[in-house]
């Protein structure tokens, strides 16, 4: 074996003993991840990994976040993306390596139509968008934002879809919470759509979802016929989110819910348009007749994300003020919780 490839073994072995003595042994999922991603990482990415593995779970313990209840669900997530894939965990690092050394490339925004080739088209577009609910705190955030919110809903059963729905796992978690309830995952990525459809059948919900390609400035719905639309990390990417807040209003169905998350002054490549405050978007929703319940902004601190995302739960005219009533019972001080907890877990 060259000296080389021989240092680099031993240096990954040195950092499995921190990564086991961290308590990840319990993870085989999340452990043989980032083992793959040591053995082909530089220094300084192995560093910074073995800090966030040995530092992070007494630093939020230290805040009072529940490190387990992290682990186990990034355990879950990461499974998942195993079965789905059909890759090995070094595989799967290597497509995430694409995406990083992409973004890392990019000055400043690419138009959308660059996004799609350079992005959105590529076979690493689901992996990263599935990956970033295992460690990415605002995306664990804002899986559980939607969760509670959809539990919350008082329709028995209802009608949703998700935009810009890229692995699908948000609406395939949605779906096994609320039996009752039928999806549709719309995204403009092929390959996204091909891997959602395999995690709904990995995830037993294959019969009450349909994904499919196509535009959220274009929706392929009817009128008013959607009880709820979820749009989670998806307006920034349009070069016309106006637009697609008038088709979200047009297919809801009167006193809908979207529910909404985005960043608020973003720098990602794909990100084409970037919301400078709240009143943009409160703005973007007056226009269309959208009744804003619940706002709120929160701060989550992970490398390489946005640094503060909006978490938002708006309505459509209902037909009376009693029919909004008694659609929707999670109140603001809840939705704080829900979004807030996603930044150390709870």
């Amino acid at each position: 074996m060259p000296a080389a490839s021989l240092i680099r073994e031993l240096s990954v072995g040195w950092e499995t003993k921190i990564f086991r003595s961290a308590g990840l042994g319990h993870y085989k999922n999340c452990l043989s991840l980032l083992e793959a991603y040591a053995a082909s990482a530089a220094v300084w990415e192995r560093a910074l990994l073995v800090a966030y593995v040995g530092l992070g779970p007494p630093v939020a313990r230290l805040f009072g976040g529940n490190t387990k209840t992290l682990w186990q669900q990034a355990e879950s997530i990461i499974a998942d993306i195993f079965n789905v894939s059909r890759r090995t965990p070094e595989d799967v690092v290597a497509e995430l390596r694409k995406y990083m050394k992409l973004k890392r490339a990019i000055d400043g925004s690419l138009p959308f139509d660059q996004a799609c080739e350079r992005v959105y088209h590529q076979s690493f577009y689901p992996l990263v968008t599935h990956f970033t609910f295992a460690f990415q705190s605002s995306a664990v955030a804002r899986l559980r934002f939607v969760r509670r919110v959809a539990a919350a809903v008082a329709f028995r059963q209802a009608t949703v879809a998700d935009l810009g729905c890229g692995s699908g796992a948000m609406l395939c978690e949605v779906l096994k919470s609320r039996p009752g309830w039928m999806g549709y995952g719309l995204d403009i990525s092929p390959q996204a759509v091909a891997y959602a459809r395999r995690l709904a059948l990995h995830k037993q919900v294959q019969h009450r979802v349909h994904f499919q390609e196509g535009s959220v400035m274009d929706l392929p719905f009817s009128d008013c016929s959607l009880d709820l639309v979820i749009a989670s990390e998806v307006l920034e990417h349009l070069p016309e989110p106006d637009k697609a807040f008038s088709e979200i209003s047009r297919v809801l169905r009167p006193g809908g819910l979207l529910v909404s998350t985005i960043p608020i002054e973003s720098n990602s490549p794909t990100h084409t348009t970037s919301l400078k405050d709240e009143n943009e978007f409160r703005d973007l929703c007056r226009t269309v007749g959208l009744r804003i319940q619940s706002l709120s902004s929160k701060w989550h601190l992970t490398f390489g994300d946005d640094p503060r995302h909006l978490f938002v739960v708006a309505q459509s005219q209902a037909e009376t003020e009693t029919a909004t009533s008694h659609v929707y019972s999670l109140l603001p001080p809840q939705i704080s919780s829900a979004a807030r907890s996603g930044i150390i877990s709870s």
